[in-house]
């Protein structure tokens, strides 16, 4: 169940079923505990489907804009997730401060921290944009269990490989038995990505499509 956000592009996908179900089947038959960690968290979809698993010690959600948090927040409470689903106002970065993220009205998934190049004007395609607060690698550490198996899902636009590096940094991907995150061949290398998780040790790669939008479910 998610609190009505009916002008919101990405709460019709939560609600329409418009998601491929890889992630959300592969968090329902997990039979061992783990740790959900959800970076780029949105509305709690996933965080929500993770802490409904009774092996599921605790699911961090990152979400850093504002709005979107506050219907984070609403979504774990109409759920009766507030003892498993802990949500953080930041978005995942190499160091912590804070940044300006670019947003496109009517739709809360295309929130972006990634780099535009010059001639991409952001106030005429995405309208506006938010001073976020943004947490580096010695900021995460203390936030996320690693004594069990992580489970990461990584859904933040272009931002991917910042994202990889301070879990790297941080050593919590260490401990991750699996990562789930989006290829967009507008702004993703996907070859890329592909390599510096299996110099971490991931040797499987599912698609959710053969289309170039894509998810991949990356495990050891």
């Amino acid at each position: 169940m998610l609190r009505k956000n009916r002008l919101d592009a990405t709460f019709h996908f939560c609600t329409k079923g418009s998601y491929d179900r890889l992630l959300a089947d592969y968090l329902q038959h997990q039979y061992q505990s783990f740790v959900f960690v959800d970076i780029g968290a949105n509305q709690g979809l996933y965080s929500i489907l993770a802490g409904l698993n009774v092996n599921c010690q605790t699911a961090i959600a990152f979400e850093p804009v504002a709005r979107t948090f506050a219907l984070l927040k609403s979504n774990i409470a109409i759920n009766g997730m507030r003892d498993y689903v802990h949500p953080i106002q930041a978005a995942v970065s190499l160091v912590s401060g804070k940044a300006k993220i670019t947003k496109k009205p009517g739709h809360s998934g295309a929130a972006s921290l990634r780099q535009l190049p010059g001639w991409f004007q952001p106030a005429r395609w995405f309208g506006i944009t938010e001073t976020i607060s943004l947490l580096g690698p010695e900021a995460l550490h203390p936030l996320i269990p690693t004594e069990t198996d992580l489970i990461i899902k990584v859904d933040v636009e272009g931002y991917e490989k910042t994202v990889f590096d301070a879990l790297i940094a941080s050593n919590i991907l260490d401990q991750a038995k699996a990562v789930f995150y989006e290829v967009n061949p507008r702004w993703t290398e996907e070859k890329s990505l592909e390599t510096l998780l299996r110099q971490q040790g991931f040797s499987d790669f599912t698609r959710t499509s053969d289309k170039p939008c894509h998810d991949v479910l990356a495990t050891r």
